[in-house]
């Protein structure tokens, strides 16, 4: 990975362990766009209507430490409705810690109610889903034009997408900064689904080599 450059997009206000990763095999990675969060407050009705569903799923760690927060902050009792889902690792983690049980989140027929934020792309996990804005998310525009230098500076030569989100914030902020035709980087995606929306959106060339150590999982041990 010596002399590598690569782009690790960003779907989230969260550094990713890609980022550690690919640095401490010898690449030279940036993070890109650089997002920030504004924290909303959960109504008392959202969080009565929570207290009631039959499933809770957090969508992101963000939206579960923001729900978790301000229930403590309202002094409201957690009682836990029957089923608690995760969509990440980094959640199911901190619901463990807490001693909550939980599980993957699931398509299913009872109701749910899905925690996340503004930019989240609806997970349909059953008929009637009602997702609650725990967070707004954008890009933090102070960094935007340090960005456009770094990366008009270097030959950065891939791009690498953890999620699908993080595909659309790439694309929507490559053209705001007029750096070229984005499709002309090779990119790698974590998951099948991943590499098929980036597809999708215009990308053609994948890095065979980024990608074979993307299913090696080794990437997700990193500090």
């Amino acid at each position: 990975m010596i002399n590598k450059h690569i782009i690790i997009a960003r779907g989230g206000e969260q550094r990713s362990k890609l980022e550690s990763y690919f640095q401490a095999i010898g690449a030279k990675t940036v993070s890109f766009p650089i997002l920030k969060v504004t924290e909303l407050q959960l109504t008392d009705d959202d969080l009565k209507k929570m207290m009631k569903g039959h499933r809770l799923i957090f969508l992101n760690p963000t939206s579960m430490d923001i729900f978790f927060r301000q229930m403590a902050e309202k002094q409201h009792s957690f009682k836990h409705p029957i089923q608690i889902e995760y969509v990440s690792g980094k959640s199911r983690k901190l619901l463990e810690q807490m001693g909550i049980p939980c599980m993957p989140a699931r398509y299913g027929k009872a109701s749910a109610i899905l925690l996340g934020h503004d930019q989240q792309k609806r997970n349909h996990y059953s008929d009637d889903d009602q997702l609650l804005i725990t967070h707004k998310l954008a890009v933090d525009e102070q960094y935007l034009q340090e960005m456009r230098i770094l990366l008009k500076k270097d030959s950065w030569n891939t791009v690498v997408f953890p999620n699908k989100l993080a595909v659309d914030f790439f694309i929507k902020y490559w053209h705001v900064l007029k750096l070229g035709d984005f499709n002309k980087i090779s990119f790698a995606a974590v998951g099948n689904m991943v590499k098929a929306y980036a597809m999708e959106q215009g990308f053609s060339e994948l890095d065979e080599n980024i990608q074979a150590l993307l299913h090696t999982d080794e990437w997700k041990s990193s500090m």
